[in-house]
Formats: structure tokens, C-alpha cells, sequence
């Protein structure tokens, strides 16, 4: 066997004279094929180690990240939660999924070295001479390339699932500021200020709202000859719409079937109403939501309140006729002075 002395590897000698001797023996009937079969050998061991700390390392951040992931709330009282719980949910899945990947390739890369492990004690020359294409280690080996480009690609959708995350986190933090801004601007009644209303001022407000979402008001406010309709108002698509408004005081009442019964027997008849809406700071009882459920009248209670009076949402949003898009109400003019404090 030939060797290259001129290195800066040496011969390791060990303090038991007999150990010494059978390493020497050992070493001086190696032929070159068994070193550089040994080498091949160690190198693939070597791969499948690298795999295995890519793919823990992969696993464990992940892993740490939707823990502290799940330690996040959405902001308390914000009209955009839903969207804060889907991009947190979206990311939550995304790292999962990133995160089963690096524990499936793990788990596979340390069988493969485990292997390799096993067949140490082997002829390798016999292996690597015949360049045998069906040894149970060459396929254990080429494993270990698509593990890796597996968590290669894993790593790279994690990325694209954080800067995902990060644009959406930007996108609400701008609509916070103009909600915020919206607010505070004379277009949004807070429910602390509509509980405090009297059944007039809370009319006035209902006009007020379907002005500020661009209807075209024929009515506002109602009478004792109002016949159910507190409010009526037009569409952009030439709908009539028609409003019952029961206030509460404190929000704290009830709408019962009674009063639904009587909305629904002048809206359409009377009024010619496309669509008939109850509106409440309260809620409504159960029999009155079935009822309306099936004579098609829509009801807008204290939580669907907020999304219109206070949020700016429109009002054919909120009621689930065209899909409502998530931006804060614009500007407009045709708020009325506060009904709060009218005299």
C-alpha cells in the first residue's frame, strides 16, 4: 500500500503496546481500494449526519416558533380579528406542515446512517469496485438527496409563509390607523353612545348611517301613522329599503316576534319594501329570528349595530347581501349633528 507520510495526519499510538501492533497490522494490509472505499463510506455516514441536523434544526424552530405563536391574541375590540386569526392560522399551518416535513426527513436520515452504521464491518471495496447499483446502502444514500431537497424546499416555504405574514400584519396595521382615525370622526357611533339615545335620536341615526352609505333617504323617521316603516331608503341598484328601529335602553331589551309580525304584515304590502330590516341595540328573541328567518326580513342586532354604526361596514355587507370588503367606510358628508345630544 502506498501513503502519502507527507501529512499532517499521524499515526495515533496508544499506550497498549498490543493495540499498537494490530492497528499497524491492520493498517500495512490495507490496499489504497480499502482506504478510499472507507472514505466513501465515512463520507456518505457524514451526509446522512448533516441531514439529520438540518432536519432537527429545521423541526425544533419551527416548532418554538408556533409555540410562541399560539401565545398571540389578535388585538382585543378589533373590528379585524377574523383577519388577524386567518393569517395567524395560515402561518400556524404553514410551520406545521415545514415542521413534519424536518421530523419525517430526521427520522428517515438516522435509519439511513443507521444502516451505514451496520455495514462498517463489511468488504466495502467490494461495493464501490462493482459500483453495484442495487446494494440496500446505495439507495439508503440516494434517500438522503431527496430528504434534503425536501427541507431545502420546507426552509424556503417557511420564508414565503413569514413574508406572507409580515405584508398581512403591515395591511392591518394600516387599516387599524384608519379605523382608528374613522373613530374618532363624526361617521361612527359608538354603542356607549347609541344605548344613551332616545327612540328618536336612534331614527335619526338609522337615516343618518343610510345616508353615509350613499342611499337615497325618502323617509326619516316614522310616527304613529309610519305603519312599520321608520326609515325608508333607495339603493344605488333602485332597492327599497325598509327600516323598523326599536331602541333599548342600555341595549339591555329584547325584540320580540310580536313586533316582527306587525313589520312584516305593512313593509312589503304598504311600502313596497325589496328589503325589510328590523334594526335593534338589543337582540332578538328566538321566535323572532325564526320568523323573520323564513318571511325573509333581516335583522340587525347590537353586534351587527357595531359593524354599521360603529365600524363604517355597509349596511348591505353586514347584512350578507354582496360580500363586504375589508376596508374602512370613506369619508362622507351626510352625517347629521349628534342625535345624542339633540334637544
Amino acid at each position: 500500500m502506498h501513503i502519502n507520510w507527507r501529512t499532517n495526519v499521524k499515526l495515533p499510538e496508544y499506550c497498549n503496546p498490543q493495540l499498537n501492533e494490530a492497528f499497524q497490522r491492520h493498517l500495512s494490509e490495507a490496499s489504497d481500494d480499502d482506504l478510499l472505499a472507507s472514505y466513501l463510506h465515512w463520507t456518505e455516514g457524514r451526509i446522512a449526519l448533516d441531514c439529520i441536523v438540518m432536519a432537527d434544526e429545521l423541526t425544533d424552530w419551527l416548532l418554538s416558533d408556533v409555540e410562541k405563536l399560539d401565545r398571540l391574541s389578535a388585538p382585543f375590540n378589533s373590528p379585524f380579528v377574523s383577519a388577524y386569526l386567518d393569517a395567524a392560522d395560515d402561518l400556524r399551518h404553514s410551520l406545521e406542515r415545514a415542521a413534519d416535513i424536518g421530523e419525517g426527513a430526521s427520522r428517515k436520515a438516522k435509519a439511513t446512517w443507521r444502516q451505514l452504521c451496520q455495514s462498517t464491518s463489511d468488504d466495502l471495496t467490494i461495493r464501490y469496485q462493482q459500483g453495484d447499483q442495487t446494494h440496500p446502502d446505495r439507495s439508503a444514500v440516494e434517500l438522503l438527496g431527496t430528504l434534503r431537497d425536501q427541507i431545502v424546499k420546507a426552509q424556503r416555504d417557511v420564508r414565503n409563509a413569514l413574508l406572507r405574514h409580515r405584508n398581512e400584519m403591515h395591511r392591518l396595521a394600516i387599516l387599524e390607523r384608519e379605523m382608528a382615525a374613522f373613530l374618532a370622526s363624526d361617521d361612527s357611533f359608538s354603542l356607549d353612545e347609541i344605548h344613551g339615545m332616545t327612540p328618536y335620536e336612534f331614527e335619526r341615526m338609522v337615516t343618518a348611517l343610510a345616508r353615509r352609505d350613499g342611499l337615497h333617504v325618502v323617509r326619516a323617521g316614522g310616527g304613529s301613522r309610519d305603519l312599520g316603516a321608520d326609515v325608508i331608503a333607495i339603493t344605488a341598484g333602485k332597492l327599497r329599503v325598509v327600516f323598523q328601529c326599536k331602541h333599548r335602553v342600555a341595549g339591555a331589551g329584547k325584540v320580540g316576534s310580536p313586533e316582527i309580525q306587525t313589520l312584516n304584515g305593512t313593509a312589503r304590502p304598504e311600502h313596497h319594501a325589496d328589503i325589510v330590516v328590523a334594526v335593534t341595540n338589543g337582540t332578538f328573541t328566538k321566535p323572532a329570528a325564526d320568523f323573520a328567518r323564513s318571511h325573509d326580513i333581516q335583522l340587525l342586532d347590537r353586534v351587527d349595530l357595531r359593524k354599521w354604526a360603529t365600524w363604517g361596514d355597509p349596511l348591505l355587507s353586514v347584512l350578507g347581501l354582496i360580500d363586504p370588503p375589508l376596508t374602512v367606510a370613506p369619508d362622507t358628508q351626510h352625517r347629521e349633528p349628534s342625535y345624542a345630544q339633540a334637544g
